[in-house]
């Protein structure tokens, strides 16, 4: 019997219908190349802001269309709604979409294939070899991936729903994590990304953070480890600190810390820790310790309260920092939050024009950031193959979410001078030679 996964969402909803397919696999189940050829499609779904909540519901739909016309043909397929959305309105979607066969939250993952077997009584064939599951699990031509060390969080920002679909925090053990990413290594994985709710808090101490990372270190294969979701505080501090000093070399020089804000009123009624001098002093201080270091950071716009004076505290901090990577989000007011209180006096209009402002001034900031980039030689690792271009990635920016480096691709040319064609997974040394929008552009040297 053949499945489906669509995964929805963050990069940690990818690391968890990874673990899905493993389940499934072992069970007995098959992949499918597409949802009209599996016999079961199982929708992993995001449910973090309005706009991801809205794209969970549209898939749902358009499942259920394809669900429909797959019956015609006398495929009686399965739609399974799994994850964020699931756990968060699992009696609303029982009531409102009857079209769905199953549905189950987060945390059942690694069960998939159990859940799913005992749901319709599915009788499979369970003696599956272990390695070749594996190699059905790795994407083809994708030689990153996410792994998750932790669930759950515990800050309780006003604003955020997270724990009422993931609960609380709790992180995985380290002998866990170990043995995935030397699995995945052995697969042909070159790049990790560690990725959570929370990656600071992970173990009970920050020291067991670096064990982690020191272990991950010595593992054959892997040749970049990308550190996403340190929230900025005292604690990511000392973190950095401690990378430094034990000279973790397949660490990236790439900090991803979301500040949400820099104004400390409207930080303190987000109930997010820190000020403007202190993440000032953070990312000057990461970038002192860390060679070449580039930093993604977010914020939020348009929380209650917030003025055109704090939209002015941003812009400035930009300006001051330099900072390589950034998105801007509009405030969303989630049910059963503290800011949901807030929602009736929801100014879309404004929320949009201060996003529409940041970003604008960001982008002339940006401009001047990626124009000291030219001239300079990166290793990048080799992504994408097309008819007259190549598509690299820099350490300093993360995979699906950052900038590409773009280099002419002429397929005689290459053949003549390297006697075989560009691999996909491969590393070359790439000169900037110019930008277009937020991409540059390149040459191998």
């Amino acid at each position: 019997m053949k499945y489906y996964i669509t995964t929805l969402g963050c990069p940690k909803n990818e690391a968890d219908s990874r673990e899905m397919d493993k389940s499934l696999l072992l069970e007995g189940f098959q992949k499918a190349n597409s949802p009209e050829g599996a016999e079961l499609h199982i929708i992993n779904t995001c449910a973090f802001i309005e706009d991801a909540k809205k794209e969970t519901i549209d898939t749902i739909f358009e499942a259920i269309e394809i669900k429909e016309i797959l019956k015609t043909k006398k495929n009686d397929q399965k739609l399974i709604v799994v994850g964020c959305f699931a756990e968060r309105y699992h009696k609303e979607i029982e009531i409102e979409i009857p079209e769905i066969d199953y549905i189950f939250g987060t945390g059942l993952y690694h069960r998939a294939g159990e859940l799913i077997r005992n749901k319709f009584h599915i009788v499979l064939k369970q003696n599956v070899d272990y390695y070749k599951v594996l190699e059905s699990i790795k994407s083809p031509n994708k030689f990153y991936a996410p792994v998750k060390i932790s669930d759950g969080c515990n800050r309780n920002c006003y604003f955020c729903a997270i724990p009422q679909f993931r609960g609380n925090f709790r992180f995985r053990e380290k002998s866990e994590i170990i043995k995935e990413i030397q699995e995945l290594a052995q697969l042909g994985i070159k790049e990790i990304c560690l990725v959570s709710q929370d990656t600071t808090s992970y173990g009970n101490h920050y020291q067991d953070f670096i064990e982690l990372l020191e272990e991950i270190e010595q593992i054959s294969g892997i040749e970049w480890l990308r550190i996403l979701y340190l929230y900025p505080d005292k604690k990511t501090q000392k973190i950095l600190e401690e990378i430094y000093k034990k000279n973790i070399k397949k660490i990236v020089p790439y900090l991803e810390s979301p500040l949400q804000h820099v104004s400390e009123r409207v930080l303190k009624k987000m109930n997010r820790f820190g000020n403007y001098e202190f993440f000032k002093d953070l990312f000057t201080m990461a970038r002192n310790i860390i060679p070449d270091l580039e930093i993604r950071t977010s914020f939020l716009v348009g929380y209650p309260e917030e003025t055109w004076d704090d939209i002015e505290q941003i812009k400035r901090f930009i300006e001051e920092l330099k900072i390589e990577h950034i998105s801007f989000f509009g405030f969303s007011p989630e049910e059963n939050t503290v800011a949901y209180q807030y929602a009736s006096k929801l100014n879309k209009k404004e929320i949009s024009q201060k996003i529409n402002d940041l970003q604008n001034f960001y982008n002339e900031i940006l401009k001047s950031i990626m124009i000291k980039n030219y001239n300079k030689i990166y290793k990048c690792i080799l992504e994408n193959v097309r008819p007259n271009e190549l598509h690299f990635r820099r350490p300093q920016s993360a995979p699906e979410i950052d900038d590409i480096v773009i280099v002419p691709f002429n397929y005689s040319e290459w053949k003549r001078k390297y006697n075989h064609l560009p691999k996909i997974g491969d590393f070359y040394n790439i000169q900037i030679t110019g930008s277009v929008s937020y991409d540059y552009l390149g040459k191998i040297v």
